[in-house]
Order: C-alpha cells, then sequence, then structure tokens
C-alpha cells in the first residue's frame, strides 16, 4: 500500500475508532444501569433477555459504525482518484506517462 492509502485508512479509521469507543461507553452505562434497574423491581427473566438481546443490537450498531469509517475512506480515495483495483505501480506508471 502507498502512504496516501495508508494516510487515509488511518484518517478514517481513527474517527470511526472514537466513535466506537463512545458508543460502547454509552450502551455498558445504560445497559448496566437498566439491568440493575431490573433485578431491583424484580423483573422475570424472559423480559430480561430481551434487554440483552437489545443489548447485542447496540453491539451490532458498534460494527456498523467501522464499517461507516472504511466506506467513508473507500469514498475519500475514490475522489483523490485513488483506484483501488490499480496497483500504487501501475498508477504512478499512469500519472508519469500522462505527465510526459
Amino acid at each position: 500500500m502507498d502512504p496516501d492509502r495508508i494516510r487515509i485508512f488511518k484518517l478514517h479509521k481513527s474517527w470511526a475508532d472514537g466513535l466506537t469507543l463512545l458508543w460502547q461507553m454509552f450502551v455498558l452505562l445504560l445497559f448496566g444501569g437498566i439491568y440493575i434497574a431490573l433485578e431491583q423491581f424484580d423483573v422475570a427473566a424472559a423480559e430480561r433477555s430481551t434487554v440483552l438481546i437489545f443489548l447485542g443490537v447496540m453491539v451490532l450498531v458498534a460494527a456498523i459504525w467501522q464499517s461507516t469509517g472504511l466506506g467513508v475512506a473507500r469514498v475519500h480515495m475514490l475522489l483523490n482518484g485513488i483506484d483501488l483495483e490499480q496497483a500504487p505501480k501501475e498508477r504512478a506508471s499512469n500519472t508519469n506517462g500522462a505527465e510526459k
């Protein structure tokens, strides 16, 4: 991978990681509080399992944040003229040939 690709991936991966971390902390606090409240009010196990399934959906949302970050990185590369289908050496030789 050439330095442009690495720079763009790092840029978008870093904000995706940051948002994922914030989201995970929010989910843990929210569902920790909900679980404690359900315990205090003696809610049945069936309702508790529904809440835990919802927690699984929240974790899935975190995976979507990650994929969004990589998708934005791909769009950024396309806007900068970086084609991932073409090897970096071929791209460099094509730009050098166009300059001559």
